[in-house]
């Protein structure tokens, strides 16, 4: 994939500033929500490996299948929470009294964040949210041309993000989003909308970052699922 000069120069910046934040960070005892996709990758790598990874879903889903191939490929361990084996009925409980107009589409997404919070011992828990408003990830960015992103970024911080601390203060825990609590933000939100695609392909400088730091091909170039999707977890939602 090729990248210009600009998005290359970005995605340097980028790349220092993750090194910077998980340099003056104790990851020990730490997890990450780890769905197997590029965002979540990319802040498992620049970690050391030193979070645990975790992916919630159903086997046999896009994310299983993601998850497994890139522990293979990068030789770190992953542990599995099968959605299959779990009754999401309390945790759609838990998730509808923090957020009661919470829609059915954001409810399949957050019921695995939900799960996994509950279900694993680290007490600090590492997500990639963010990445897909900043860097322009969500597959109507790229069917919509005149489309920009500050609507997103707005219901990320006044909607998404506000209920996603909430439901990990429910569970005790403490939710980290490196994307948005570094300096990332700052450099990216300025840039217009055309740097943030190669040809068809979104989130152009993210997969710039992933490049430098050698993540593999098969990483670089994997194309965005949701996690209300790609985990499977709405095949097993009743609405």
């Amino acid at each position: 994939m090729r990248f210009t000069e600009k998005q290359g120069s970005i995605a340097e910046k980028i790349a220092s500033e993750l090194e910077r934040y998980f340099s003056q960070i104790s990851s020990e005892d730490s997890a990450i929500a780890y769905s197997g996709g590029l965002d979540s990758t990319i802040l498992l790598a620049f970690s050391g490996f030193r979070l645990k990874a975790y992916n919630v879903s159903s086997r046999g889903s896009r994310d299983f299948e993601n998850a497994v191939k890139a522990s293979g490929l990068l030789n770190f361990t992953l542990s599995h929470i099968d959605l299959d084996e779990i009754d999401l009925k309390s945790y759609i409980e838990i998730v509808k009294e923090i957020d009661p107009d919470i829609s059915n589409s954001e409810l399949g997404y957050e019921l695995v964040l939900t799960i996994l919070l509950d279900r694993i011992p680290e007490k600090t828990v590492y997500t990639g949210q963010g990445a897909d408003e900043l860097f322009f990830g969500y597959r109507r960015f790229l069917d919509d041309p005149g489309l920009d992103n500050a609507g997103h970024m707005n219901k990320l911080f006044t909607v998404t993000l506000p209920r996603e601390l909430k439901i990990a203060d429910y569970f005790g825990k403490t939710l980290k989003a490196p994307y948005l609590e570094s300096n990332i933000a700052k450099l990216v939100a300025p840039l217009p909308r055309e740097d943030h695609f190669a040809g068809e392909t979104n989130k152009a400088i993210l997969r710039a970052v992933a490049s430098l730091k050698g993540l593999p091909p098969e990483i670089i170039s994997l194309k965005k699922k949701a996690a209300q999707y790609g985990s499977g977890i709405n095949k097993r939602i009743q609405f």
